[in-house]
């Protein structure tokens, strides 16, 4: 299960990735914990909480294990990997080299995790090489940015479902719910990437899930994985409907547009309209 970066880097630059549609990712880090209290909105200020917890701890420490996880969309897994990183300012700066080249030849992958915001967030670290952002919209944002806006969470998935006692078991209970053996050990990367996907699987199997009811949400987050929408802005010049031609609307070039002056009184002071048409 632990392949060496530059093996994976080979195999999955390869033409065959745009088969293998759901990469399931997981991380495994160190957690710090800071206090961060506000009473305005008790429900948003737990989601506030969280997220600035989060932003500080991966600001400030490193990531352990990656553990990638590749599915066909019938649930066959291609492969499984598991990075163990040293902490060295190289292996990360190939690390991140190699995966921003996969991701700008691979727009169209889906992306699977469970309870994955920590998950995404070292990841988009590790490929940004910048600190987080400091609100969870913009966090959002730079994910679809990077992995695409379709990023599926399984334990949100699992809110939706009595039986699976909505969402609030961990993976490893709710793999024995569905029946779902692990491989390897628990709480490993490599092997918590591979019992998360296969778990999909089971779900889609015995729920008939929709994806497109679940694309962008994460769990213990209410702001959607969506790409901004920039609005182009094209910018307006002045024009001017000269007093002796009310009827004739035009363009003023500068030397026109800076009137002049005689006795300090302007001749003719134009109409400024950024709305217009031509009579």
């Amino acid at each position: 299960m632990r392949w060496g970066l530059g093996k994976f880097g080979r195999v999955i630059s390869g033409r065959n990735c745009t088969q293998w549609m759901w990469p399931c990712t997981t991380t495994s880090f160190h957690g710090l914990g800071v206090p961060w209290i506000s009473s305005e909105n008790p429900r948003r200020s737990d989601e506030l909480s969280a997220f600035a917890d989060m932003k500080f701890n991966v600001d400030n420490m490193k990531i352990i294990q990656l553990g990638i996880a590749l599915s066909y969309e019938n649930g066959i897994i291609a492969g499984t990997w598991e990075f163990n990183f040293k902490f060295l300012i190289e292996t990360e700066l190939f690390f991140s080299n190699m995966f921003t080249h996969v991701l700008s030849r691979h727009r169209d992958l889906k992306w699977l995790t469970f309870h994955g915001l920590y998950d995404l967030a070292y990841m988009v670290k590790l490929v940004t090489k910048k600190p987080l952002p400091v609100s969870m919209l913009d966090f959002t944002e730079i994910i679809a940015t990077v992995f695409g806006c379709c990023v599926l969470d399984v334990k949100y998935m699992a809110r939706f479902y009595d039986d699976l006692h909505r969402g609030e078991l961990g993976l490893e209970k709710l793999a024995k719910i569905l029946g779902v053996k692990r491989i390897g050990g628990s709480h490993q990367a490599g092997s918590d990437s591979l019992l998360t996907a296969r778990v999909f699987a089971r779900m889609k199997t015995m729920y008939g899930i929709e994806e497109s009811r679940f694309v962008g949400f994460l769990y213990g987050v209410t702001t959607r994985i969506c790409e901004p929408v920039r609005t182009q802005v094209l910018p307006t010049f002045p024009r001017c409907c000269e007093p002796g031609i009310p009827q004739l609307c035009q363009v003023l070039p500068a030397s026109r547009y800076c009137q002049p002056m005689i006795h300090g009184v302007f001749l003719h002071p134009p109409i400024i309209q950024h709305q217009y048409r031509v009579l």
